[in-house]
């Protein structure tokens, strides 16, 4: 509770946790053959705990990731430059910029980004982060388990994301879904 000037709670005691941009260099990051780009991850450089922010810079033809989906993770995209393609599930739909797009944790569908336009495509990822985060990656048959730091075969988790009430068709995609 705040008590007037001078009088701050404890929590809000201790360092000013500012940066700018500028402050931030662009970090190469490649996924796979045109899954990648450049990234700022401000979250982490900032000092954030539970709020993650990373500033994707997507070029023309590449994707942002992996198709994926968030088990325990809430996402929030912003199209801030460029313009490009939301692959949503079997959906392809236009994305701009000026664009928001949503995803709540155990949404089914798999997602990502492809700059399908002629310029940069630029994104703020917005995601809380949560301990117990499983990422589903439907076209290599794995998922991100937070945890454990890393990929696990999707028959290791799909009992365990049942049980926890996010299981909604954990599956590897057919080979009919992949695209080529």
């Amino acid at each position: 509770m705040f008590r007037g000037p001078g009088t701050w709670p404890a929590s809000m005691s201790g360092p000013v946790r500012k940066l700018n941009l500028s402050e931030l260099e662009w970090l190469p990051y490649a996924i796979a053959p045109g899954v990648g780009g450049e990234v700022r991850d401000v979250g982490r450089a900032v000092g954030t705990r539970n709020v993650g922010l990373r500033i994707q810079r997507i070029p023309p033809g590449a994707r942002a990731s992996r198709r994926h989906r968030h088990l325990f993770q809430e996402e929030l995209l912003v199209v801030v430059r460029g313009e490009g393609t939301l692959v949503h599930g079997e959906e392809r739909v236009p994305v701009r910029s000026g664009d928001f797009v949503s995803y709540h944790a155990g949404d089914p569908e798999a997602h990502t980004l492809e700059n399908t336009g002629t310029g940069v495509l630029e994104v703020w990822a917005f995601g809380d982060r949560v301990p117990h985060e499983v990422c589903v990656y439907p076209d290599e048959s794995v998922a991100y388990v937070e945890a454990l730091g890393g990929d696990v075969p999707l028959s290791d988790v799909e009992a365990w994301a049942t049980l926890a009430g996010r299981g909604g068709g954990i599956e590897a995609a057919s080979t009919d879904d992949v695209e080529d």
